[in-house]
């Protein structure tokens, strides 16, 4: 059975109380039978590094790029 994957890209309050967001950060799951068995998150330079380690592997890497655009723009 495939595992489904699913991300999106949220701001994060910094929690220190100064109403600052921190940088935006990916976040990744995956579900296999309707059940989360895996997430991650990073900020763009993260998902940078982990786009190249995927490719290098042979990953299939489209939605890790789109979220490194959608990382881009916000």
């Amino acid at each position: 059975m495939d595992e489904e994957l699913t991300w999106n890209v949220r701001h994060e309050a910094a929690g220190n109380g100064s109403g600052q967001k921190t940088p935006p950060k990916a976040h990744f799951y995956w579900k296999r039978a309707g059940q989360l068995v895996r997430s991650a998150q990073f900020a763009q330079s993260e998902l940078e590094v982990e786009i190249e380690q995927l490719s290098t592997a042979g990953t299939d890497i489209a939605q890790f790029v789109l979220a490194l655009k959608m990382l881009a723009l916000s």
